[in-house]
């Protein structure tokens, strides 16, 4: 008759003893007999074919095979516990896994809040969370790295689907210190050769403002293109310069102002991204009829 190597309480004497580095207290805290443990450690260590233990003195110590035994057995119990968790749970939850990209000007606004909401409600789905820009998030979506985006709307691809949630405009975000502060508008032909810190022009929003520039015969003064949104803003009283950029980015952020540009072509639509098809997912399908109820009341506060 054959056994198999070990059993799912092996591996738990086993931790025990590697944590305790001993067979007796091993066996108080595990609430059993120093030889009970001891019996069964030889039997582990006969399943395996291998030598786990080794004496030094009182103490006793793992050997190379046993550390190396150490780290996957923490590996199954913890890969066990969270199949049980699964199984735990309402049979009527969701499960699997949601992989959602967003853009840099909508995690600190959107994530807590949105999220929050979703785990709440569907804790039997895993989420994975990313950063991209917009055109990123529509390269993921089509190669499946994504299953759902949050972002600007450009509507580039035929193979996707945009719901737009929010339509925000682009302003004129400046400091405190800044000549402009009390302003309540400013016409944007009067950006002409103003003093401003910009996203590079793999940002969308960089794009979009270029060519309205381009539009207006505008040439505004670029002190220093900056990747990080947070940076970008936090950089502007510091340099005493403005930035074009829609509103929402300066959720969370104190110390700045957005003034009402007055010009065409200042809006811009923020949404959902997903796959044509996408609804034959039941992840995606919550996760946008959360958003489409969400969004508009997180942002419009």
């Amino acid at each position: 008759m054959t056994h198999d190597p070990l059993e799912i309480r092996q591996l738990r004497y086993f931790l025990a003893v590697a944590e305790a580095g001993s067979f007796s207290r091993a066996a108080n805290r595990l609430g059993l007999s120093q030889p009970s443990v001891s019996q069964q450690m030889r039997d582990l260590e006969a399943g395996l074919r291998l030598t786990l233990f080794q004496r030094r003195g009182k103490r006793i110590l793992l050997t190379p095979a046993g550390m190396v035994f150490e780290e996957h057995a923490r590996a199954m119990l913890r890969q066990l516990e969270n199949c049980l968790e699964e199984l735990s749970r309402e049979p009527t939850q969701l499960r699997g896994a949601l992989h959602v990209g967003i853009v840099p000007f909508l995690d600190v606004a959107l994530l807590p809040k949105l999220l929050g909401a979703f785990v709440a409600a569907h804790p039997g789905i895993r989420l994975t969370v990313q950063e991209f820009s917009s055109p990123d998030i529509e390269t993921a979506l089509e190669e499946g790295r994504v299953h759902v985006g949050l972002g600007f709307l450009t509507r580039h691809s035929p193979n996707l689907r945009y719901d737009p949630l929010w339509r925000d405009e682009i302003s004129l975000i400046i400091p405190a210190s800044h000549p402009w502060a009390k302003r309540s508008f400013v016409n944007f032909h009067e950006i002409h050769e103003q003093r401003l810190l910009q996203l590079p022009d793999t940002f969308v929003i960089r794009r979009m403002t270029d060519d309205i520039c381009r539009l207006y015969l505008v040439r505004p003064q670029t002190v220093a293109e900056i990747s990080s949104i947070e940076a970008l803003l936090r950089s502007l009283a510091t340099v005493n310069a403005a930035a074009l950029l829609p509103e929402i980015a300066l959720h969370g952020i104190t110390g700045l102002k957005a003034v009402r540009l007055r010009g065409k072509n200042l809006s811009v639509e923020i949404g959902l991204l997903r796959l044509s098809d996408s609804d034959k997912n039941s992840a995606v399908a919550v996760f946008t009829r959360l958003a489409r109820e969400l969004v508009p009341k997180i942002i419009g506060k």
